[in-house]
């Protein structure tokens, strides 16, 4: 029997986890920490806004949906995101999110400019017909033991999903699909080395975003 156990009521779809005291895993755009974030948003203050240059009309294709926090960020901000996840189960998690999410008034536009796909990334990018303006790739960082360790429900969802093994795979495809802008989100600290040079860097003590601009 799988430690892991899809479920749905009255809230909508959950993830549990039959290892963990944890609450079940579900997405949820409306929880007041995420509504903090999203009201401070702005292109100077976040980080991820600042490495895509989000704007009205920028065409993102997210490549690594998770639970969609910095896409939802850039849909704020007037980005048109297409999402892409290849876990079934956590795709029909983000589609329940944003459903709910387009029923809130304060949430409701974001979430119109959100996109959901249930693909393979690297299927995808190699169809020669993307038309995007940057493409964006936040790999599920390596665990890390003790308090430097995630938590809350990014800690839920890399048990489930574990690390991404073919992040170098998704950037290296990335950098060959003809897209003006690429950007990387990984830790600011690690053995990891990008294959080619960063045009720019932003990062702070939590995140490292790489841009490779054409």
């Amino acid at each position: 029997m799988s430690r892991f156990r899809v479920g749905c009521d009255e809230e909508g779809y959950y993830l549990e986890d039959s290892f963990s005291r944890q609450h079940p895993l579900r997405v949820n755009f409306s929880h007041p920490e995420f509504l903090t974030r999203l009201r401070g948003a702005g292109k100077r203050t976040e980080l991820v806004a600042r490495a895509v240059k989000a704007g009205g009309g920028v065409r993102v294709l997210d490549c690594t949906a998770g639970l969609a926090r910095d896409a939802f960020v850039l849909a704020s901000l007037g980005c048109e995101v297409t999402l892409v996840e290849r876990s079934r189960v956590v795709y029909t998690l983000l589609l329940d999110g944003l459903k709910r999410a387009r029923k809130v008034p304060e949430l409701a536009s974001a979430a119109n400019r959100i996109k959901l796909t249930n693909a393979d990334s690297l299927v995808l990018m190699a169809q020669t017909s993307l038309e995007y303006d940057v493409i964006y790739i936040d790999p599920m960082f390596p665990e890390k033991p003790g308090a430097a360790a995630v938590r809350g429900p990014m800690q839920h969802l890399q048990r489930f999903l574990g690390t991404d093994e073919d992040a170098m795979a998704l950037l290296s495809v990335a950098l060959q699909a003809g897209c003006s802008r690429v950007v990387l989100k990984r830790p600011p600290h690690g053995n990891w080395i990008s294959p080619i040079q960063p045009t720019h860097v932003f990062k702070n003590k939590n995140s490292r975003y790489e841009v490779f601009a054409s």
